[in-house]
């Protein structure tokens, strides 16, 4: 197989793996579906990530930069960054429940998922909310989120994280609350840190 092809056949696999996330969910992400998905064989798999491993950090890996392409396209709310990368957190989440799951939610074990690329996952938001909190402190509308997360508190940002995971994951499973999730979800995340001021 000509060297010119191994980029473009390691690309279609990743692609084949993102379209089995979202059409199977992470239960149904294995090597036979993502060779299947792609139009190749599990050996192709394995020639190109070494392992079922190595297919599924890089299938994490991938979760992760679509993630943080959504969130650097965040526009603040009401000249607030944060409050905007918080909403564009969970907009992703809506979009890409799979992926979103397998970030934040499923047991990686289960995948052979290194725990630390979890970690890291999560430092990589925390580290955006506080820059978004220091980008917002000078601006219009600033005092919202960003008191979550003012100075580059890490704990701050931690609780302001949970706030947006949680509300997430109550989303996914009880009833929407007067007007609506979107609306719920910003003004309580606004709110809440606005009371730390």
């Amino acid at each position: 197989m000509p060297r010119s092809e191994r980029p473009d056949i390691r690309e279609r696999l990743l692609t084949g793996a993102a379209e089995v996330l979202v059409a199977n969910g992470i239960e149904g992400l294995t090597v036979r579906r993502v060779a299947e998905a792609a139009g190749r064989s599990t050996m192709c798999v394995y020639t190109k990530f070494g392992s079922r491993r190595g297919l599924m950090h890089e299938v994490f890996a991938q979760a992760e930069a679509s993630l943080a392409a959504a969130l650097a396209k965040a526009k603040p709310i009401d000249g607030d960054a944060a409050l905007g990368l918080a909403a564009a957190y969970r907009r992703f989440a809506k979009r890409n429940p799979a992926a979103y799951a397998l970030l934040f939610e499923h047991p990686l074990s289960t995948l052979d998922i290194d725990d630390s690329l979890r970690r890291n996952a999560i430092a990589h938001i925390l580290t955006q909310l506080t820059n978004a909190t220091r980008a917002g402190a000078d601006g219009p509308g600033a005092g919202q989120v960003d008191a979550a997360a003012s100075g580059g508190d890490e704990q701050a940002a931690v609780a302001a994280w949970a706030l947006m995971h949680g509300l997430i994951a109550a989303e996914r499973t009880q009833p929407a609350p007067s007007g609506g999730w979107e609306s719920y979800y910003l003004t309580t995340i606004g709110s809440t840190a606005k009371e730390r001021l």
